[in-house]
């Protein structure tokens, strides 16, 4: 086995959405990165996300656009740059669920929302749909209410992960915690040694998401990013499979100013659907069961669409924590977040749709840092690739 040292310009910690979406942004800038996985690439946070590429529409549900909103509204438009090729980052080979996504609502909400989504403000942005052009799952005459049409993006984040890893599969390392190492000195990660290869990077980014947490506590040891801390958000989602033949990407609007349910579709191997539930209903799950979660559903199911029949579906909970920077109150971070404390930097794009900002903030910083691309590497053959993830609905039914 070659013992023999690499010096890429950059390491990346972790293979979700943030690691991902940073080695091929900091690859087309010239730099020379690696990226270590110790589980599966977008296995954790990623692969369980809903795919919503959007650009803060939902959060206008009390009536006005949040700073948060405003922060995220130019999003959409980037990741279809992306799509186009007209990026860094190149997607043009990622699969697209919905170019849209549709927002329902009823009785006095309906009323109250009609208006608000009516203003100026929303104008192309919300469009009221007509009857004849509701998503199938709401256009039973049954369904007394209004429906939006949102310029918002759902993606398939199988597809995702692999269109960002095709590009630099071979710099995509397998991680693990048993026998590599980590090794830290006072300006950062003084070397990594994986598989017996030792590898030195210039600088260091950290894109773990739920493994950040870990990785910053021995930052900390070593007096780096010390004013840097993480919170976990925890969700219980809902699989809901069945073969009604409905794909609703949508969220239903209730009293608060958060969607009451949010609904995207996804296929399974064996050519059925998945709907795939999250808003109110799985943030108010992690206080129960699975099976008190997996009854919220089928309530909630029967609530909102009395008009279909789930009685031959198969139900599934997934846990999921989101990793954010800590904030005060645990509220929702409302953008991109990188720091850099010496040759380190520390980064949570806190959404899928903010993966493009994520790239922003850590390009800047490592120019601002005054680091420059060096010279290209042969890899040895002994490094293992990261292996794929795969979603948690091709095998929990």
């Amino acid at each position: 086995m070659s013992k023999s040292t690499l010096k890429p310009d950059i390491l990346i910690l972790g293979g979700g959405i943030a690691g991902l979406w940073l080695i091929n942004r900091l690859n087309a800038a010239g730099y020379q990165c690696l990226l270590l996985e110790s589980h599966t690439l977008g296995g954790d946070q990623t692969l369980a996300s809903q795919g919503i590429i959007h650009g803060g529409l939902k959060y206008a549900l009390g009536g006005s656009l949040s700073s948060e909103s405003e922060s995220i509204a130019e999003m959409p438009d980037r990741w279809r740059a992306a799509m186009a090729g007209n990026d860094p980052v190149d997607l043009r080979d990622l699969s697209v669920l919905s170019d849209t996504q549709h927002m329902w609502s009823s009785g006095s909400v309906a009323s109250r929302m009609t208006n608000f989504f009516a203003s100026k403000m929303l104008r192309g942005r919300i469009e009221k749909l007509s009857r004849a052009n509701y998503p199938s799952a709401l256009a039973d005459k049954a369904f007394k209410g209004n429906v939006y049409s949102l310029d918002d993006l759902v993606i398939n984040t199988e597809s995702l992960i692999a269109t960002l890893a095709a590009p630099v599969r071979h710099r995509l390392l397998a991680f693990d915690p048993q026998h590599d190492t980590l090794t830290w000195n006072d300006a950062g990660l003084a070397c990594a040694t994986v598989n017996g290869l030792r590898i030195e990077p210039a600088m260091t980014v950290l894109a773990a998401g739920n493994g950040n947490p870990a990785l910053l506590e021995q930052a900390h040891k070593a007096h780096l990013l010390e004013q840097e801390d993480s919170q976990l958000r925890p969700l219980k989602m809902v699989l809901v499979k069945h073969d009604l033949g409905h794909r609703l990407y949508a969220h239903c609007v209730g009293t608060s100013n958060k969607p009451v349910l949010t609904v995207t579709t996804h296929d399974c191997p064996d050519g059925k659907v998945v709907w795939y539930l999250g808003g109110d209903l799985a943030e108010q799950g992690v206080q129960r069961t699975d099976a008190e979660q997996l009854a919220a559903g089928q309530a909630e199911l029967k609530k909102r669409f009395p008009w279909l029949d789930f009685s031959q579906a198969q139900l599934a909970t997934l846990d999921v924590v989101r990793a954010e920077p800590k904030q005060q109150t645990l509220v929702k971070p409302d953008s991109a977040y990188a720091r850099r404390d010496q040759n380190l930097i520390i980064s949570w794009p806190t959404k899928l749709t903010l993966a493009p900002d994520l790239g922003d903030r850590v390009m800047a910083l490592v120019e601002e840092h005054g680091l420059q691309p060096g010279e290209p590497m042969m890899l040895p053959a002994e490094l293992k690739q990261a292996p794929m993830g795969v979603p948690y609905w091709h095998r929990c039914f």
